[in-house]
Parts: C-alpha cells; sequence; structure tokens
C-alpha cells in the first residue's frame, strides 16, 4: 500500500507539471498572439485609414486579420488551454522525466528508471512484487524533488517585449487621435459597403427628427464639423437652390416657410455634398370655419341669428348657443369653459362637431384640437360676454302744488332692457300710535315698450287723515324677465307727515306772531320811506339835473320798496298757511271765518296791481330819467306809500282784533268739551267704572287742562288791551275760582274714597264750565252787537259827510265856469276849494279810524281816498296857476271818485246790517238769496243791473230832449250806478285771474265802463253812449250764458264720477314738453347699432335725463 503510494504520489506530482508545463505555454502563447494580434490590427487599421481601399481589398484585409488572429489564437492559446484541461493528446510521463531532468540531473535518470521498472511490474507478474518495492524505495528518494520548479512562469517576463509595444501604440492613439482605429476600423468591419476618403469639413444638422408641424415654418439648423470651415453652404430644395444663413463660423440656417408637404433637401458646399434629407410633415388639426346659432329667449323680443365663425359673443342671459365645427385633420375637438372641466364635442360626421350650451354668465372658453400625431397641438381663446337682465330703471320728480300742499304731482321715467309689464303708485298710512293700514296699491300704467314716461296726481285731500298721520308713497315697476323671473325697482319712499294738533296749534302761534311783526316791521318802513322820499324829493327840488348820485339813492329806495313788499308777502303767507290749516283739522267759528276770508282778502288787495305796474314803469324809466320825471315819480311812489302804510296799519289792528276772537273762540270750544269730560268723568265716579288712582290721575288731567285754558285767557286779555278799541270779553275770574274750587274738591274727595260726593263736585264743576262758556260767547256776541251799532252810526255821519262834499265840489266847479280869474271872487273861491280839502281830511281820518273796526271797508276805499286827495291836490295846484279848464278836469274826477266812495260806504253798510241781522237770535234772513255764482256776486245780478240802468239812461236822454231833467244829481247817481257795476264786475275778474282762468273779453268790458263812468260824470249823454251800452250789455249777456254752461258740464261731470282726477298745472305740462324735446332732439339711434351700444346710447340719454 505504501508503495502504491509513494508511486501514485510521484505520478501526481508529474501531471501537476504537466498542467504547469501548458500553462506556461499558454501565457506565452498569449503574448505571442497578443502581440501578432496588436500589430496586425494596427497595420491595417492604419494602412486602411490612410488609402481608404476599396471594398475588395478592405475585404481581404479584413479576413486575413481574422484568419491570421484565429490561427495565432488557435496554435498559442486555444491548443496549451486544451490540453491544460487534458482535451487532447498531452506530453507522456517520460517526456515529462525528461524535462524534469533537464532541469535536475541527478533526478533524471532515477525518474525514468521508476517508470521503466514501473512498465517491467506490468509485465512480468513473477518479479512484480520486487519491482514495487525497488520502485517504492527509488521513488521515496525523489520524493521531496520539487517538480514544478522545473518550470519558471516568470521566465515569460521576457515575451512581454512583444504584446506591450503594439497595446501602448493603440492606446495613445485611441486616447490622441481615436478616429485613426475607429474609422478604419468601422470601414474594415464594414467592408461590403463603400466608403469614400473623409471630406475636410461635414454637415450635421441640429434636428435629427426632422418633422413639422403642416403649415408651420421650420427653422434648420446645421453645423460644421472638420478641419475646414466653408464661407457659405447652399441648400437644394426642390431643385431649387438657395444660400443659407451664417449664424457663426461654423453655423448656418434656413427657414422652411408654410410647410405643406414632406420636403427632400440636400446641402453642399466646395465640392462636399451632404446626403439626402427629407423634412416629415404632420398633418396639423385645423378648425376651417364653425357655424354659431342663436336662440335668444323669447321674451327679449330678439330674432334669433347665425354667425359664421364669430367666436367672441355678445348675447342676453339664458340665450341658447349651437356651435357646429368644421375641422380638418382632426381627430376630437374639446371644449374648456373657465371653471368646468374640458368635454369633447360631439363628431357626428367625418369633419364636423358640434355643442350646445345655454348660457346665464360670462364665460371664456378654449377650443383644442387634437389627432394621433398632435394631441392638443393647438387651442383658440375666445368669450362669451352676457348681457344679465338688468333691473328696471325708474326714476320720479315730485312736485307739490303751491296752493294745495296736500296735492302731488308726479313726472317720471321707467324703462328696462327687455320690457316692463307693470308699474303702479303704492302708499301706506302710518297712525300716530305706530299702527299701519294695509298698503295701497294703484295700477298707473301698463307699459307696451321698454321704455315709459308717466305722469300721476295723488290727492290726499281724498285720504282720509288724521293729525299726526304718516303717508309714505312710491312707485313701483316690474320687468319682464323670463329667465330669472319679473323683477321690481322702486323709486325712493317719498313721506308726507300730518302735524299733530299739538304742531298744527304751535305752528299757528309761530305764525300769528310773526304776521305780527312782519307787518309792524312794514309799517315802520313804510313810514322810513315816506320821509325819505319826502327828503329826496325836496333835494331835488333845489337841483338843476338829476346827477348819478341822486339816480342812485334813489335805485336803493326803489330796492327798499321791493324788501318791503317782500315782507309783507311772507306775512300773506303765514296767514294762508294758518287758514289752510285750520280749514283741514279744526272746526271753526262761521263768523270767524267769514272775517278771515275777509281779512284775506284785504291781503290779497294790500299790494295792488296798480302799485305794481307803477313799480316796473319806475324801474324802465330809470335809464333815462330827468329831474321833472323823478320829482312826479316820487311823488307818486310817496303817495302809493302812504296808502301802503295806511292799509298795513289798517289790516294789522284788524289782525289783532280777529285774533282776540279767535282765542275767545276756541277757550269757549275748549271749556265746553272739558265740561263733556268732567260731566263723564262724575259718571264714571259715581258707578265706580275705574280704580281711585284712575280716577284721581283723570280729575287731575282736567284740572291741567282747565289750568291751560286760564292762561289762554289771560293772555288773551293782555292782547285785548293792547287793541286800539279793546273789546268786551268780561271778567271771568270769580267763574275760574269757583271751578277750581269744585274741582280740588273732587281731588281730595276721591283721595278720601268718598266717590259719591266726588261726583256731585264734578258736577258742579262741570254746570259751572258751561255757564262760564255759555257767559263768555254772550258777552262777546253783545259786545260785538254793540260796537257793530256804533260803527253804523260813524258810517251814516260819513255818508252824509262825503255827499256834502261831493254836492260842494259839484257846486264849485260850475262857480269856477262862471267867474274870471283876475277878481276877487275868483281868489275866494281858490279858498273854498282849500276848505274842501280840508274837511276831506276830516273824513280822511274818521274813514282811517273806522276801516281799523269794520272789515266790510274794503281795501280800494283807500285807494279812493287817495286818488280825491291827489285830484283835489291838483286842481289846488292848477287853480293858482290860473289853469282852470285843467282844474276843472280834476275836480270832476274828485267829484265822481266821491260818488264812488260814498257808494262803496253805502254797501258796506249794508253788508253789516245784514250780518247784524243774521246774528239776531231768530233771523232768518239768508246772504245769499237765490244762489250765487262762481264770483260770489248773485247770477245774472251785473246783466239785470246794467239792463235797468240803460233803461233809465234813455229815459233820461229822451227828458234831456224835451228839455226835462239832465241836473248834476241825476248824473251823479248814473255815475254812481255805473262804478257799482263797474266794482262787481272787476272782482269776478279778479276772482276768475286766482283761478287763472282771467277773460280778456272782461277787461275790455271794464275799460267800457270806466269811459262811460267818465262821461257821466262829465254830464255826457248821447245816442253813441247809448250804443256802447247796448253793446256792453249784449257782451255781458253773451259772458253769462256761457259761465252757466260751463257750471251745468261741470256739474254733470261730477255727477258722473264721484271723484274726478285734478288736472295736472299747464306750467308743469309745458316743463315736461320741453324736457322730453331736449331729449329727442339729440336722440338718433341708428337701427344697425348692436345691442350693446344701443345700451350704451341709452344710459347716456339716461343720464341726460337725471341731468
Amino acid at each position: 500500500m505504501n508503495v502504491k503510494d509513494n508511486y501514485t504520489l510521484l505520478i501526481e506530482k508529474l501531471d501537476s507539471f504537466i498542467r504547469k508545463f501548458y500553462l506556461n505555454r499558454l501565457i506565452r502563447g498569449s503574448l505571442y498572439s497578443v502581440g501578432l494580434i496588436l500589430l496586425l490590427f494596427l497595420g491595417v487599421s492604419l494602412l486602411e485609414n490612410y488609402f481608404y481601399f476599396d471594398s475588395g481589398v478592405r475585404k481581404l484585409l479584413f479576413y486575413s486579420f481574422l484568419l491570421v488572429s484565429v490561427g495565432a489564437l488557435g496554435y498559442w492559446v486555444f491548443t496549451p488551454l486544451m490540453k491544460y484541461f487534458r482535451l487532447g493528446k498531452v506530453i507522456s510521463h517520460e517526456q515529462a522525466a525528461s524535462i524534469i531532468g533537464d532541469h535536475f540531473a541527478d533526478v533524471k535518470d532515477k525518474l525514468l528508471n521508476i517508470l521503466q521498472l514501473r512498465v517491467q511490474a506490468e509485465s512480468n507478474s513473477t518479479q512484480k512484487d520486487l519491482i514495487l518495492a525497488s520502485i517504492d524505495q527509488k521513488s521515496d528518494k525523489i520524493k521531496i524533488v520539487p517538480f514544478k520548479s522545473a518550470i519558471n512562469l516568470g521566465h515569460n517576463r521576457k515575451y512581454l517585449r512583444y504584446a506591450l509595444p503594439p497595446l501602448l501604440l493603440l492606446l495613445i492613439i485611441l486616447f490622441a487621435a481615436p478616429s485613426l482605429i475607429k474609422d478604419s476600423t468601422n470601414r474594415l468591419i464594414k467592408n461590403n459597403e463603400d466608403f469614400k476618403k473623409p471630406d475636410p469639413f461635414s454637415f450635421v444638422i441640429d434636428d435629427q427628427d426632422l418633422s413639422v408641424v403642416q403649415f408651420d415654418d421650420y427653422p434648420l439648423g446645421v453645423k460644421i464639423e472638420g478641419d475646414e470651415f466653408p464661407n457659405e453652404v447652399f441648400i437644394n430644395v426642390d431643385n431649387y437652390q438657395y444660400r443659407m444663413t451664417k449664424v457663426a463660423v461654423d453655423s448656418f440656417s434656413y427657414r422652411f416657410s408654410n410647410v405643406q408637404k414632406e420636403t427632400e433637401f440636400k446641402l453642399f458646399s466646395s465640392g462636399v455634398d451632404s446626403k439626402d434629407y427629407t423634412l416629415n410633415v404632420l398633418k396639423k388639426p385645423n378648425i376651417a370655419g364653425f357655424d354659431v346659432s342663436l336662440d335668444y329667449p323669447a321674451y327679449t323680443e330678439r330674432k334669433d341669428e347665425e354667425l359664421n365663425s364669430v367666436g367672441d359673443l355678445v348675447v342676453p342671459a339664458g340665450t341658447n348657443i349651437n356651435w357646429v365645427f368644421n375641422a380638418l385633420n382632426t381627430s376630437s375637438i374639446k371644449l374648456a369653459f373657465s371653471g368646468e372641466t374640458p368635454f369633447d364635442a360631439k363628431r357626428f360626421d367625418d369633419d364636423l362637431f358640434s355643442h350646445k350650451k345655454r348660457v346665464l354668465k360670462d364665460q371664456s372658453y378654449k377650443l383644442y384640437v387634437s389627432n394621433e400625431s398632435l394631441p392638443l397641438s393647438d387651442s383658440i381663446s375666445y368669450s362669451i360676454s352676457v348681457i344679465p337682465d338688468l333691473y328696471p330703471e325708474i326714476s320720479v320728480e315730485q312736485f307739490q302744488d303751491s296752493t294745495d300742499k296736500k296735492l302731488f304731482f308726479f313726472v317720471g321715467d321707467a324703462s328696462d332692457d327687455y320690457g316692463l309689464t307693470s308699474l303702479s303708485f303704492n302708499y301706506r298710512i302710518k297712525h300716530e300710535d305706530d299702527s299701519e293700514e294695509p298698503l295701497q296699491t294703484i295700477p298707473v300704467k301698463n307699459p307696451d315698450n321698454k321704455k315709459v314716461r308717466y305722469d300721476y296726481t295723488f290727492d290726499l285731500n281724498n285720504v282720509e287723515l288724521a293729525p299726526g298721520d304718516e303717508v309714505t308713497f312710491f312707485f313701483e315697476v316690474y320687468d319682464n324677465d323670463g329667465v330669472n323671473g319679473s323683477k321690481s325697482s322702486r323709486t325712493g319712499t317719498m313721506v308726507y307727515s300730518v302735524p299733530t294738533v299739538e304742531e298744527f296749534e304751535a305752528m299757528a302761534d309761530k305764525n300769528d306772531e310773526k304776521i305780527k311783526d312782519d307787518l309792524s316791521k312794514a309799517i315802520e318802513e313804510s313810514k322810513k320811506l315816506q320821509e325819505e322820499m319826502k327828503q329826496m324829493r325836496e333835494k331835488l327840488l333845489q337841483e338843476k339835473e338829476l346827477d348819478w348820485k341822486s339816480k342812485e339813492e334813489l335805485e336803493k329806495l326803489l330796492e327798499r320798496q321791493k324788501d318791503l313788499e317782500e315782507q309783507f308777502q311772507e306775512a300773506k303767507e303765514a296767514f294762508e298757511e294758518n287758514m289752510k290749516n285750520q280749514e283741514e283739522f279744526t272746526e271753526t267759528d262761521e263768523n270767524i271765518m267769514e272775517k278771515q276770508e275777509q281779512l284775506q282778502q284785504l291781503f290779497e288787495e294790500v299790494i295792488s296791481e296798480e302799485m305794481k305796474e307803477l313799480m316796473k314803469q319806475i324801474e324802465e324809466l330809470m335809464q333815462e330819467l330827468e329831474k321833472d320825471s323823478a320829482l312826479e315819480m316820487m311823488e307818486e311812489m310817496e303817495m302809493n306809500d302812504e296808502e301802503m302804510e295806511k292799509e298795513l296799519d289798517r289790516l294789522l289792528e284788524l289782525y289783532k282784533q280777529l285774533e282776540v276772537e279767535k282765542e275767545m273762540q276756541d277757550a269757549i270750544e275748549d271749556l265746553e268739551e272739558l265740561a263733556e269730560e268732567q260731566e263723564e268723568l262724575s259718571e264714571q265716579t259715581e258707578n265706580e267704572e275705574m280704580s281711585q288712582e284712575e280716577l284721581q290721575e283723570k280729575q287731575e288731567e282736567i284740572q291741567e287742562k282747565f289750568e291751560d285754558i286760564e292762561k289762554q285767557i289771560e293772555e288773551t286779555k293782555k292782547k285785548n288791551e293792547e287793541l286800539e278799541s279793546p273789546k268786551n270779553i268780561g271778567d271771568h275770574d270769580q267763574e275760574m275760582e269757583n271751578i277750581e274750587q269744585q274741582m280740588n274738591e273732587s281731588q281730595e274727595q276721591l283721595q278720601q274714597n268718598e266717590n259719591q260726593k266726588a261726583s256731585e263736585s264734578q258736577k258742579s264743576a262741570s254746570e259751572k264750565m258751561k255757564e262760564m262758556a255759555q257767559s263768555m260767547a254772550m258777552q262777546m256776541q253783545a259786545g260785538e252787537m254793540e260796537q257793530m251799532e256804533e260803527d253804523m252810526k260813524a258810517l251814516r255821519q260819513l255818508l252824509e259827510n262825503l255827499v256834502n262834499l261831493s254836492f260842494d265840489q259839484e257846486e264849485l266847479m260850475d262857480n269856477f265856469g262862471i267867474v274870471e280869474i283876475n277878481t276877487p271872487r275868483y281868489i275866494q273861491l281858490v279858498q273854498e276849494q282849500f276848505k274842501l280839502q280840508d274837511d276831506f281830511k276830516l273824513v280822511e281820518d274818521s274813514l282811517q279810524a273806522l276801516s281799523k273796526r269794520v272789515m266790510q271797508i274794503e281795501s280800494f276805499v283807500t285807494e279812493k281816498v287817495g286818488e280825491i286827495k291827489g285830484n283835489m291836490k291838483k286842481s289846488i295846484s292848477e287853480l293858482e296857476e290860473r289853469q282852470v279848464p285843467k282844474a276843472t278836469d280834476h275836480q270832476q274826477r274828485s267829484m265822481k271818485n266821491l260818488n264812488d266812495l260814498a257808494l262803496m260806504l253805502s254797501e258796506a253798510m249794508n253788508q253789516m246790517q245784514q250780518q247784524m241781522s243774521s246774528m239776531m237770535p231768530g233771523s232768518q234772513m239768508c246772504n245769499k238769496p237765490g244762489g250765487q255764482g262762481s264770483s260770489g256776486s248773485p247770477k245774472d245780478k251785473i246783466s239785470k243791473g246794467q239792463e235797468k240802468m240803460n233803461e233809465e239812461m234813455k229815459q233820461m236822454l229822451e227828458n234831456m230832449k224835451k228839455g226835462q231833467g239832465g241836473g248834476s244829481k241825476e248824473f251823479a247817481q248814473m255815475a254812481a250806478k255805473q262804478a257799482a257795476l263797474r266794482k262787481a264786475l272787476r272782482e269776478k275778474q279778479k276772482e276768475l285771474q286766482q283761478q287763472g282762468k282771467g277773460s280778456k273779453e272782461l277787461q275790455d268790458l271794464i275799460d267800457q265802463m270806466n269811459k262811460v263812468e267818465t262821461d257821466l260824470v262829465n254830464k255826457k249823454l248821447t245816442n253813441e253812449m247809448m250804443k256802447r251800452q247796448e253793446d256792453i250789455l249784449t257782451r255781458l249777456l253773451q259772458h253769462e250764458k256761457a259761465e252757466r254752461e260751463r257750471e251745468f258740464d261741470k256739474k254733470r261731470k261730477a255727477e258722473v264720477a264721484e271723484q274726478f282726477k285734478r288736472e295736472m298745472p299747464s306750467s308743469l305740462q309745458e316743463y315736461i314738453k320741453k324736457r322730453e324735446a331736449e331729449i329727442e332732439l339729440y336722440k338718433t339711434v341708428s337701427p344697425s347699432l348692436k345691442p350693446y351700444y344701443k345700451q350704451l346710447v341709452d344710459e347716456y340719454f339716461n343720464s341726460m335725463k337725471g341731468n
């Protein structure tokens, strides 16, 4: 076993040697192969790099290289490698032993001997064991010899000189000039292809994709690579050559414009050509056009439209829009509306897409077109401007009647962008206790258009209002919005507040003080004006001419005159306001009302139309005024101011008297009402209908009210004492003390729960209040009757004096007609004229004092007094100048005015007699027998009076022809009658003018009557005068007939409808027409304008109307 082991170990060591032997040959072969292959590779590559062999040579070189490389690798690498793994025939153990022996000389023979012995042992079986033992012995001796060390692998380093140089050369070339190897190797590998020798430069295209969207431009960028750079480069496109744009030394560009199809091109320069290129075209999705159908809401009354390729739309809200798109090279169209998720349009044909949408608000939208090559390649943005259905617009102008604060006129406009359905007036009443009545809606108009102009009259007199009530009112309009539902707009809420009773009383007291204050100031100012006017006139008499300074002073006097009139006007307005408030909210005694109406007429007549006309003429003459004209003007102004002062003084005194009477009447009425309350409380106390505390509180309220009445009576007494002729209103202090005592006792008894006694005291107080009220009323009536008797007595005396003065003036006028101007008798007659003037001054003073107590004496009495004074003064002046004819004319005028004045006073006395008769108990006299017309005079009274007078004049004319009659007294009576008829007609004309119905025909009749009156004063009576009188009568009858027909028509209309529409004043109607005309003058809107621009135009004109 040991023998075997030593031999086996020997064999294994030999086998290891053999493997190392082949490993050594493998390493050496590898180095040979690398060196050979690399050297050959470098040689072939460099040859190809420099000589650019054709395809055959390159193929020969390539395959020769492959063959040599394979042979070298097979012989030097693969053969040792296979034998290393004992594949194929390897060297024998004996050959191995020889090789080892070459290295280890002492071992060679031994090793060969052992191998030979082994062969012998196998063949000689008899001596096998001996041989094996010998083998084992010999093997043991040489087993320590390292066979592998016989081969030193490190000796192979010397063969690196074959492999390393070519390898290093290759690496250097690859780093320094890789193209020398790479390009040639590439051509050797691709030996089937033809390669030509590289040009000095080459073309490199920036974009290797070479594709462009159809119809777009394509910028082609080319880089130049190589050792040389050409100065210019050309491109061949469809056999057309173009020079490229030089961008840099090594960069050129060319732009393909609007590329519609695939395009082939080639680059060339300086004999160097590029390969053929193709620019590919990507079909672009495109919208060739689209149609838009606009289905407008029906209520807008706009005709539906069809638009072509219009994407930006302006449409009313609620419009249905239908798009139909015609697209090319398109597979889908997406629509993206603002605020919504994008969605695909519906495809209903190869190139047709559609979409429907109802728009309600402003939106923008985008169209995205796509195909397989270009998804979402392009987009188009549009916008939809939605015109919302705006709220209707409404405006109103409010006008309040200057004479009736409860009458309102409204003028307004309402409009909507598409149409209106209704327009109404709405009002609601809110009572003083904050309770409200239901809203009242009154249709004003049913609009049938986009715009409507309306007017409306709201008469609060037809609405039952109590003091403290508040009325809110407004106009409301509805539009025809078919999308969102009908919308409404209102005007601002307007308010009319009715003052409370306390507020009315406070207003009345304030106005009373204002009236008295304004009248007092006006009187003082009038006196100052008269004094300054007199001084100014005296100053001008001493100057030769009217200089600018005097003229300026005159102008200042005129301004002060205007201020005086304005101050009086304020007092008049305050009085009228009191009258109106009184009519609406209090029940006034009929006698007081009648006096207030008379006082109101006096207010109207203080500043007469003649005075206003005079002031107007004076202002016109101021520019060309001379001294004489200035003196005459100042004299007239002084006379007018004197008359005005007297009227104001009279008006103030009468107003104070009326104030005292009214306050006493109010106190009587308040006392009667309080007596009723006290009596009612007495019954409640007796029946114990309320608690003790409530009864005491109620009694305290009554006592407080009574104290207020006491204060009111005391204040009235003070005002009565301030009158020039205080009234007899009696002393009721004792009665008031008794009433107070009874009420105090009832209060104490209520506190002690003695209701029965308290009730008796309350009844006693109530009865005494009634007695006191009755006593005050009787004393007032008795005092008034007494005063009227005294006034009538004085009035009769004045009438007698006036008649005597008239006869004296007539007699004096006749005497002047027969006397010579240079005789003592003439001077005596002049003195008599002076005496007449002095006598009339006494009459004037008496008349002024009487007029402050008698309202029946009308204001134009003062005017007549002024005319008489003026004519007497002028007649004296003319007599002193010995101008008898002129003096006689003024004397005739004085006599005529005296007759007129006597007639006026006679009528005043008749009215006083009627008033006294009506105040007497049991009197059945009527103030208005037969009814009255609109003028306040009995119907047909003027025409009947004129007819009777015409008959008397005709009789008088016949008598004169027979030599009978024709005396001064008869003429004076006729003139007085004609003056009375003229006065009645003048009053009628004045009332009609106040109603805005003045008649030119009546004014002509007044002028004709005045001429007749003048002729009668001058004792003229002719057939021509009679014809004129007949004409006056005929025209009077015609006027009265027309008036009766108007009254009949008015009455018939009143019977048809209980309420009639208050007509808008003509001045307001004229204003409305002018305003509309101004707007329509500029408002010319072309029908071709789009709705948007029409809307802008409408807004502009609406702003014009608002301004």
